[in-house]
């Protein structure tokens, strides 16, 4: 175990708000999942893959689930298609680089996915760092009690020292692709509403 630094990293534990149940059905906007995927051949040893499945709606973005598993690519590959049927997900984000590209391809011709590519911009530290307001405005939550929240928790607390950056990365991916999207809560004369 590596507890996170007290009062440390780029995300305060504190900036998230927490929820005991998800708001009911009738007030999402959408469902989408993003992936983290393991993008080189080295890293299928050290990286796992990542899905975060967030639940949207006019006030903020629930974290309904995170799935982490290291897989190669073949397992990652009906990962997405199976918890896509799960979720039945209004977008299913993947980071189009190596082996995210090609999963965008496969499953475009596969399936009837809704795929969206999501090409990131700059280190991974940086596009957190430009996410954050979000999670700051209270606009992001988190469930009181999950099975993978201390992971989760641990990781983002610990960030930009934390030894795997993927949850974060899929968090980050998250509030830009929403971000850019429009989608949940906007920010208007820069506070979130």
């Amino acid at each position: 175990q590596r507890p996170a630094p007290q009062g440390g990293g780029l995300v305060k534990l504190e900036w998230f708000r927490r929820y005991d149940a998800l708001p009911d059905p009738g007030l999402w906007q959408q469902v989408i999942q993003v992936w983290d995927t393991a993008s080189k051949a080295d890293e299928l040893l050290n990286c796992p893959w990542v899905c975060g499945t967030w639940v949207v709606t006019d006030s903020g973005i629930y974290l309904k689930d995170v799935f982490r598993e290291w897989m190669d690519y073949p397992r990652g590959k009906r990962a997405v298609a199976s918890l896509a049927q799960r979720d039945n997900p209004a977008a299913v984000v993947v980071e189009d680089a190596s082996t995210g590209a090609s999963l965008l391809q496969e499953l475009g011709q596969e399936t009837m996915l809704p795929l969206v590519p999501f090409r990131p911009q700059g280190e991974k530290v940086v596009r957190l760092a430009v996410e954050t307001p979000m999670i700051e405005a209270g606009k992001v939550y988190l469930p009181r009690a999950a099975p993978w929240l201390a992971e989760y928790e641990r990781e983002l607390a610990a960030f930009p020292n934390s030894t795997t950056q993927d949850q974060a990365d899929m968090t980050s991916m998250t509030l830009k692709f929403l971000r850019d999207r429009g989608s949940g809560p906007q920010l208007i004369d820069g506070l979130f509403l």
